[in-house]
């Protein structure tokens, strides 16, 4: 799926598999990937054809089916890879000598050429899960945290906490009318995903 927001490209690629979702940006000249699984013969195509520079590789959490061909495309394409640092205990468990060039924090801001991409950290799924909004292409990249009328797995009781926290927090300041783009299933809507205002922290 293809989706043109002016100058701005979302390119959605989705396993047949297991439904993981992976993102291609593309603002002119530069891209940025957004957790780069199995479709990495699709996006390396693309950025060939379109004679594209990869800016940044971007990874909601550190579960293997989120940085599986990330390595390859840092090979052959570079970028600067952005993680979480409370994450990096389970990206060590796949590739203990493979080292973020970059560890983002909440509200930092990525600039995409003329477009500004806000990290929000959002705890619960992984304890360094994060989301990426882009206010002029009203689009929030949510990963695991927030899907199509539900959010991802959780692993404990303190998990279910802030994964609560991190839900109620982006429904108080991503724009209803933002497009959602989860790390699995169907896109969806924050006014779409209104249960959310009815969470409460346990």
């Amino acid at each position: 799926m293809e989706i043109h927001d002016g100058e701005l490209i979302i390119k959605s690629f989705t396993s047949p598999t297991d439904e993981n979702n992976e993102y291609l940006i593309i603002d002119g000249d530069q891209a940025a990937v957004i957790d780069a699984s199995k479709a990495y013969e699709d996006m390396k195509k693309l950025l060939e054809e379109r004679a594209i520079g990869l800016k940044y590789l971007l990874v909601t959490h550190g579960h293997k089916s989120d940085v599986q061909s990330l390595k390859m495309l840092k090979k052959n394409f570079g970028g600067t890879f952005c993680f979480h640092k409370k994450d990096l205990d389970l990206l060590r468990r796949l590739d203990e000598k493979f080292d973020p060039d970059m560890f983002i924090k909440d509200r930092e801001s990525l600039k995409l050429k003329d477009k500004t991409i806000k990290v929000f950290h959002t705890p619960g799924h992984t304890m360094g899960a994060l989301c990426f909004y882009i206010k002029k292409a009203d689009a929030l990249f949510s990963g695991n945290t927030l899907l199509k009328g539900k959010f991802g797995e959780i692993w404990g009781s303190n998990s279910m906490r802030l994964m609560i926290m991190s839900l109620r927090s982006l429904n108080s300041i991503i724009p209803p009318k933002t497009i959602v783009y989860p790390g699995r299933g169907p896109l969806t809507t924050i006014r779409d995903e209104a249960w959310m205002f009815c969470l409460n922290s346990q």
